[in-house]
């Protein structure tokens, strides 16, 4: 039986900005279905641009990516979720609702241009119980909680049932619990769904334990390896230069 071809495959990418700073330089990576990559690295160390080059959002300056086997990257975009940084409304004015902000995640699947039909709204509303947000549908986005915000831009970004889910530092900001509550969710994404994850964050100590495989960045490649290969101490402090206290949530699975 054949392996599964990889949903992503990068070689040798590199991205360099304007007025010439390297962003990323010699990036490898397959990502296969149904991982979870931790993506780690200090900040400016270029893991956003790399989401964004996925996404096509920034355009590599040398080197090849694929997305679901082809360098066509906007082709099978349909096929990827996407939680940004700051994703949390803040306004409290804002005047969509949960369930409308939801239901603009179906605009992949629905059309820009075209109503959205029975089947739409019966996958938001699946969507919202699955993320335990349903009771929450008409409350206004700005008037949430960072832990609520967040279930609510996961539910946007899963409801057109993506096959690739990137998060970008998406409890930046949230409290401890909330956090917990975000991960658990991720890692039963990942196991009970088959999504594939590549999620990049700080919390290097949780997220490394719901990963299968890590990779590392400070705008070269520091690690890409399976988890049980990867060694915090001698990885982290080396991709930082320095030592660096790793916070470990040690009630998390």
């Amino acid at each position: 039986m054949s392996e599964p071809k990889p949903i992503v495959e990068i070689r040798d990418l590199s991205v360099k900005y304007p007025n010439g700073v390297m962003a990323l330089e010699g990036i490898n990576i397959d990502v296969n279905p149904k991982d979870l990559i931790a993506l780690i690295g200090p900040n400016g160390a270029g893991k956003s641009t790399l989401l964004k080059v996925i996404l096509g959002l920034t355009k590599a300056t040398s080197g090849s990516i694929k997305l679901f086997g082809s360098p066509d990257l906007g082709k099978n975009l349909k096929y990827v979720g996407y939680v940004p940084q700051s994703a949390q409304a803040r306004d409290p004015n804002l005047p969509f609702s949960v369930y409308e902000t939801v239901m603009l995640g179906r605009t992949p699947i629905a059309g820009l241009f075209h109503g959205m039909k029975d089947e739409d709204r019966q996958k938001v509303e699946e969507t919202l119980k699955l993320f335990g947000i349903y009771e929450l549908k008409d409350r206004k986005i700005g008037q949430l909680s960072g832990g609520q915000s967040q279930r609510v831009f996961l539910a946007k970004a899963m409801v057109a049932e993506p096959k690739l889910l990137l998060l970008d530092e998406p409890t930046s900001g949230v409290d401890t619990s909330s956090k917990k509550e975000f991960y658990n969710i991720l890692d039963r994404l990942n196991k009970e769904r088959g999504i594939t994850v590549i999620l990049s964050s700080h919390d290097i100590g949780v997220i490394t334990k719901i990963a299968n495989r890590v990779l590392c960045v400070n705008k070269s490649q520091f690690f890409c390896g399976e988890n049980e290969d990867f060694s915090a101490d001698v990885e982290i402090h080396k991709m930082y230069d320095h030592p660096v206290e790793i916070m470990d949530h040690h009630d998390h699975p």
